[in-house]
């Protein structure tokens, strides 16, 4: 007879109450992380609280990715520095706030080498950013006022994590209820909360 010890880790429970949610849940698209590495892997699970919307064309959904800007950066910067919790991938396109009011552009490089930070390197520049600010995820490069969201839809919020080692691994999906805010994986800021205004912050 052989003993085997296993730990398992447990993500903070981060849903307060539930009014509605999606009934059955709904399909996560794994494909939204290839180019995603944490230290050096590919990531194997999405964890819960995650922002995502319905794509219209495959009714899977896609996660909105954000990062927080952790330091200045000047009106024609090209890379910006972020906090290491994001998912981008080269490829993505990216605008700076959830309101969509500023220019969006292309990342090509993102370096990971530091243990404190990533940086972000861009096609052109999105403007100047403060720390704090929260770059999120664009359908392509436009000017500012023209940026857009990668997909239209109705934004709602993951209640399990996701094993992205697996195709089709399905989510239960919040639309209305209370969240706590200080459990997020990923930051958000006003402009996406305002997307979501049937899920309180607190």
């Amino acid at each position: 007879m052989y003993l085997k010890r296993e730990k398992e880790f447990q993500y903070h429970p981060g849903i307060e109450k539930i009014i509605e949610d999606v009934i059955g849940g709904g399909t996560i698209d794994r494909s939204d992380f290839k180019g995603v590495l944490f230290d050096g892997a590919s990531l194997p699970e999405l964890p819960p609280l995650v922002i995502v919307v319905q794509d219209p064309d495959t009714r899977i959904y896609k996660t909105i990715k954000t990062a927080q800007v952790s330091a200045v950066a000047t009106a024609t910067a090209t890379v910006y520095q972020v906090k290491k919790n994001h998912l981008f991938a080269v490829g993505d396109a990216v605008t700076n706030g959830g309101d969509f009011a500023k220019a969006a552009d292309i990342i090509t490089a993102i370096d990971k080498s530091d243990k404190a930070f990533d940086l972000i390197t861009l096609d052109g520049t999105i403007g100047a950013a403060a720390v704090g600010d929260i770059l999120v995820l664009a359908k392509e490069a436009a000017e500012a006022g023209d940026a857009t969201m990668k997909y239209d839809g109705e934004l709602v919020v993951t209640m399990n994590k996701v094993d992205l080692t697996v195709a089709n691994q399905r989510s239960g999906l919040l639309v209305r209820g209370t969240i706590n805010k200080s459990v997020l994986p990923f930051p958000i800021d006003n402009g996406l909360k305002a997307m979501l205004p049937f899920i309180r912050f607190v």
